[in-house]
């Protein structure tokens, strides 16, 4: 064999031998500068969700997650309608009874009840009737109020009585209203989503629809009390 036939062997197994040491480091490095870039995108993503979250006032978020819990409970609202209902047909100067109600399973969470009106998201409802009493005018701003009390309702019927002779000249018309409304609860989302989602804000409409539910009126809530056993009998 020719020197030149040695060199040229020698540079083979050289380049053979520099390719099995250099090869692995090379992947290694390219696997390092990729991880690298990932992380670097993903901490770039994190420091703006958290920019974006350092700018929102807790104190306001505080005050509307409270507001909305009133409003969109996420628990059957059955305490919380008693007390909105009686207190604004007290307001009106209404008489206020005959409420009837199928609450069901009182302590289950909405997305599990058995309520026959609900749909994939978990949106339920809680249809209830009952009457109140007086001034016909007093009985329309009544139900001009329902809807914009909380926890959120809508009227679904309605049923008039006239109790007085509408044939005799007076000064109100004496009203004995049977109204049936529905109320809607939403359980909370079992997650907040994953850590690198971007923070989504609300739109425009979102925001406007979000101000109408925090201007909603509201009462304090009545917790009916026993004497002996439970203190709260919707618990």
């Amino acid at each position: 064999m020719s020197k030149r036939q040695k060199l040229i062997s020698q540079i083979l197994v050289l380049l053979l031998v520099l390719g099995l040491i250099i090869r692995p480091q090379a992947v290694k490095l390219a696997a390092n500068w990729s991880t690298q870039k990932q992380l670097t995108d993903r901490s770039v993503k994190l420091q703006t969700k958290l920019d974006q979250l350092k700018g929102i006032d807790a104190v306001l978020i505080n005050e509307r997650v409270r507001k909305m819990e009133a409003v969109f409970p996420s628990v059957k609202p059955i305490v919380s309608l008693m007390a909105s209902l009686s207190q604004l047909a007290a307001d009106q100067q209404l008489g206020f009874g005959g409420l009837s109600l199928s609450p069901g399973s009182l302590s289950a969470p909405a997305g599990k009840t058995k309520d026959k009106k609900k749909d994939p998201a978990g949106l339920a409802d809680l249809e209830f009737g009952f009457q109140v009493s007086g001034d016909f005018d007093k009985i329309s701003r009544f139900m001009k109020s329902l809807e914009n009390t909380a926890p959120l309702m809508k009227i679904m019927e309605v049923g008039l009585t006239i109790k007085s002779n509408p044939l005799f000249e007076r000064e109100v018309t004496q009203v004995v209203a049977d109204i049936k409304v529905a109320a809607y609860y939403q359980a909370p989302p079992e997650s907040l989503g994953s850590l690198d989602k971007p923070l989504k804000l609300l739109s425009r409409s979102e925001e406007t629809l979000l101000n109408q539910l925090v201007a909603f009126k509201t009462f304090p809530a009545i917790i009916p009390l026993t004497t002996a056993g439970k203190e709260n009998l919707f618990e």
